[in-house]
C-alpha cells in the first residue's frame, strides 16, 4: 500500500529521518505558494491511490522552512529518496513527475 504523509514539526520530521538506516522512504520537499509544486502534491495524491509498496513525505516550506537545509534543499519542488542507507536527490521537475506518474518501484 503507498503511504503518503504530512510532516508539520520538526519533531515528526526528525523522527523520520532517524528510520533511514532501517527503512526504504522518499521526502518530498515542495513550497505551498508553487505552482509546480501544488502540481506534484496533486498528483502524489493521485499516486498514492495506486497499487504499490512505498512511503513519501511530504514537507513544505511554510511549516518546516529550516527542514530544507537537512539535504541542502535549495529549489522547490525536491525529492530526497531514501534507499538501502543511501541517499539520492531529485530537484529536475521531468524526474519528480516520471517518480509519481510512472510504475510502482521496487523496495
Amino acid at each position: 500500500m503507498r503511504t503518503l504523509k504530512k510532516l508539520r514539526t520538526e519533531k515528526e520530521l526528525n523522527s523520520v529521518l532517524k528510520e533511514r538506516k532501517s527503512k526504504n522512504f522518499s521526502v518530498l520537499y515542495y513550497s505551498t505558494w508553487c505552482k509546480w509544486g501544488q502540481r506534484i502534491v496533486a498528483l502524489a495524491e493521485e499516486w498514492e491511490k495506486a497499487e504499490g509498496n512505498e512511503t513519501v513525505y511530504l514537507v513544505n516550506s511554510w511549516d518546516l522552512p529550516e527542514s530544507f537545509a537537512s539535504f541542502s534543499i535549495t529549489s522547490s519542488p525536491s525529492l530526497v529518496h531514501l534507499k538501502n542507507k543511501k541517499v539520492s536527490v531529485d530537484v529536475e521537475y521531468p524526474k519528480i513527475y516520471n517518480f509519481f506518474t510512472g510504475p510502482p518501484k521496487s523496495s
